[in-house]
């Protein structure tokens, strides 16, 4: 049957690529048929009904494809269903109150208030499959009716499904959410295909509808990834170039909104924007919380104490951050890309020292020592950063002792390594180096 269904396949996406909508119709008919829990047979069905001019037949699928998918608790894929439809009718009231009840219900399942929602009543579904033999002999508007009614019918519901997270779209209110639903692009990639990769640049936020993905770093594995995840959030507060490399390890479905979505959804609903940002930058604090030896030693509530007390920033490649010979402008913690830190040697050449990334700090030996810095810091790349400024930094080392003694030590190995430098160098008497 396997086989069959993919010769079916393969017929369907050579008509619609040679352009005969109403011929791959015929093939659809019979895969949707053999396979009814197969939902990209009904969303190519109603993608080809659509363009051979029967939108009307396209939306009655993907509306009863959308109510089925959200009582059966597939919260993702039911607004990826949506989308299709909205791109047909973006005003379609059917498909705006499902996607209106699936937000109610995802932010009740968030709170642990989840009420049962109504039995879906569904028509029986074919009990024996069509050839595609016969729909070809068909009168087109016969075709596309039969099609129609076969696609927009689908096996019993049975009873209703605890839903999965939906993550990112919980954290907006009801009108925010279906103004965000209008604006993402839906994506479909194969194995092996690369979603992000690191260092290069990159302005669009993932979410995984199906699928999984392989993570990794520097050529090292270090997560798999299903439906639900959030990826490339850091893109969307700084634009920084990608951290690690995502790749499908079987069919992956996605969501992007790029920044470009997001400044186009701010002109319309403001709160989305502040909403979206608000979500990233949890998330970049709570993976900094993680990562970060200066926050590692902390519990959680002292965490995120400490946190709320940050700023963030982002800084443009090649971009100056601290300025040597300038006084000390805060305490920063690197949440993505990279900085060198330079010094300027007797005859007044740029020499660096050292070089930072995600989870390190920079600009506490100044602020330990209270005096000027004496090296400069700047962006190799696009960097996301965390800084507190240095009128918050003594309260926050008097509140948390642990937050001086890990500086201390940090800066006691930095001076040693940029003595160390200085020496091998000639550049400067050691004793007049203090980095940062």
């Amino acid at each position: 049957m396997a086989d069959d269904l993919d010769k079916l396949k393969t017929q369907a996406n050579r008509s619609l690529q040679a352009g005969n909508p109403a011929e791959a119709i015929c093939y659809l008919a019979e895969w949707v048929s053999r396979d009814p829990n197969d939902r990209h047979g009904r969303i190519t069905m109603a993608a080809a009904l659509n363009n051979a001019g029967h939108p009307e037949g396209a939306l009655a699928i993907l509306r009863a494809l959308c109510e089925r998918l959200a009582h059966q608790g597939f919260l993702l894929p039911a607004i990826a269903v949506a989308r299709h439809g909205l791109q047909i009718s973006p005003e379609d009231g059917r498909l705006l109150q499902v996607l209106q009840g699936m937000h109610v219900r995802g932010l009740q399942a968030k709170a642990g208030h989840l009420a049962v929602p109504p039995p879906v009543v569904s028509r029986a579904a074919p009990t024996t499959a069509v050839t595609a033999s016969t729909f070809l002999t068909l009168p087109l508007e016969e075709r596309l009716n039969r099609a129609t009614q076969i696609a927009a019918t689908l096996p019993p519901a049975g009873p209703a499904a605890q839903p999965q997270p939906m993550p990112l779209f919980c954290e907006l209110d009801t009108l925010s959410f279906l103004e965000t639903v209008k604006h993402l692009r839906y994506g479909h990639v194969g194995p092996g295909t690369k979603l992000l990769e690191e260092g290069k640049p990159g302005d669009t936020l993932l979410v995984i509808v199906s699928g999984q993905l392989t993570v990794s770093k520097g050529g090292h594995p270090l997560a798999q990834l299903g439906a639900g995840a959030v990826l490339g959030e850091m893109a969307i507060i700084t634009g920084a170039p990608r951290s690690a490399t995502a790749v499908a390890s079987e069919p992956v479905e996605y969501f992007e909104l790029s920044r470009a979505d997001l400044g186009a959804l701010a002109k319309a609903q403001p709160k989305v924007a502040q909403a979206l940002v608000e979500y990233c930058r949890r998330r970049l604090l709570a993976n900094l919380m993680r990562s970060s030896p200066l926050f590692a030693r902390f519990d959680e509530a002292t965490r995120l104490k400490l946190l709320g007390r940050f700023q963030t920033i982002s800084f443009a490649a090649d971009e100056t951050i601290i300025v040597q010979g300038e006084p000390a402008t805060g305490l920063y913690v690197i949440a993505s890309g990279e900085v060198d830190v330079r010094i300027m040697d007797a005859n007044g050449e740029s020499v660096t020292v050292a070089k930072l990334g995600p989870g390190e700090v920079f600009g506490e030996i100044s602020l330990l020592r209270r005096q000027p810095t004496t090296a400069f810091v700047i962006a190799k790349n696009t960097v996301g950063a965390l800084v507190l400024p240095t009128t918050d930094f003594q309260q926050v080392v008097q509140e948390h002792p642990e937050v001086l003694s890990y500086l201390q030590t940090i800066t006691a190995d930095r001076l040693k390594a940029s003595k160390d430098a200085v020496l091998a160098s000639d550049l400067v008497d050691a004793d007049d180096l203090i980095v940062l």
